[in-house]
């Protein structure tokens, strides 16, 4: 292998490796908002209903108090969403990344294999390079 072909590939692979990570990562990140998404609605239904409930009953500084409680966890539950959503575009992200690293890495050894008379694994390599680029461009295509 050529200086340019064990740089490439040692690209290629770092690229892998960070697009499982973000991938890996940003799925965490989008449980734990989920959760916090839920529980903030929760903690305002609550609190909304409690408020009314002091209104009712003539406790208006209560429920003012509650209405409060109720406003600030609305907030959080759309910063949640606003998490959850973002951490989705990562993981995206991470597995457009990932795919093209494995198109290059395919493609790399493809050619590796051509220059070596490797006519067979060149043509194994090179169906896993397009098999990989279809991956990447659905993953990229514009949802409708």
């Amino acid at each position: 292998m050529g200086f340019f072909s064990t740089l490439g590939s040692k690209i290629s692979h770092a690229a892998h490796g960070l697009g499982q990570k973000a991938k890996k990562v940003a799925s965490k990140v989008v449980k734990v908002a989920n959760v916090v998404d839920k529980v903030a609605g929760g903690v305002s239904a609550v609190a909304g209903t409690l408020a009314a409930g002091a209104a009712m009953v003539g406790a208006e500084p209560v429920a003012a108090g509650l209405l409060g409680v109720a406003g600030a966890a609305k907030g959080v539950q759309g910063v949640a969403k606003g998490v959850s959503k973002g951490a989705g575009m990562v993981a995206k992200i991470g597995g457009a990344v990932d795919s093209a690293a494995s198109v290059a890495d395919h493609g790399s050894h493809a050619i590796n294999d051509i220059r070596k008379g490797k006519v067979r694994s060149a043509i194994k390599e090179g169906e896993a390079a397009v098999k990989s680029g279809k991956d990447v461009r659905k993953q990229i295509e514009r949802k409708k």
